[in-house]
């Protein structure tokens, strides 16, 4: 049974092409249609497991919004994932399913994301990952300065994401989803990918 420092089952759950169609289908007003890949970096790519994130509108799949690597730390209660921006990121569009061009991507092109690392978990039978708390990951959006308030949920076939900003003086909710969270369903599984 999984446990709250278990890398390799975390890893392996989140080694995937997550897809929210069916929630999209059922309330096209409140969600779009969004795919979120990740995919194992190489062995040696960082000390243990990385995974290379893409998350993209299905219309625009070789556009990404958002371009991350997360490195995996246990720790002695939990892990820790390590929220890193890509230099320079469209150079790497579409490498989340093209093993080639990921292969280009090096640790050079990474920058630490302050105060964005996540913080996980085993509850209920699930991963659960966190942004470590103090508000200090932050986000600009249409000219709004927020604070990342992220969690997510991981199982082995399905993983729940609230991705939401708030204003760091109100806590109010500035964006992300008002009609709860997104629901994503596994397309295809990468954890056969993972050399640690």
């Amino acid at each position: 049974m999984p446990h709250s420092t278990d890398i390799a089952t975390l890893t392996k759950w989140m080694a995937a092409d997550f897809s929210n169609q069916e929630q999209a289908i059922e309330n096209p007003p409140f969600f779009a249609h969004i795919r979120v890949c990740m995919r194992p970096l190489p062995a040696g790519f960082q000390p243990g497991i990385s995974l290379y994130l893409e998350q993209a509108y299905n219309f625009q799949i070789d556009k990404p919004y958002r371009v991350r690597v997360l490195h995996f730390i246990q720790r002695e209660n939990d892990v820790l994932l390590e929220n890193y921006r890509v230099k320079e990121e469209e150079n790497y569009y579409g490498a989340a399913r093209d093993l080639d061009k990921l292969a280009t991507l090096t640790a050079e092109a990474l920058e630490p994301m302050g105060g964005c690392d996540i913080i996980v978990r085993w509850e209920n039978n699930s991963f659960i990952g966190e942004v470590e708390p103090g508000k200090k990951c932050t986000v600009v959006r249409n000219g709004a300065t927020t604070y990342l308030d992220n969690k997510f949920i991981v199982t082995e076939s399905h993983m729940t994401s609230y991705d939401r900003g708030r204003d760091p003086n109100t806590d109010k909710l500035v964006w992300g989803s008002v009609a709860g969270p997104f629901e994503f369903d596994k397309r295809e599984r990468f954890a056969d990918e993972i050399k640690a």
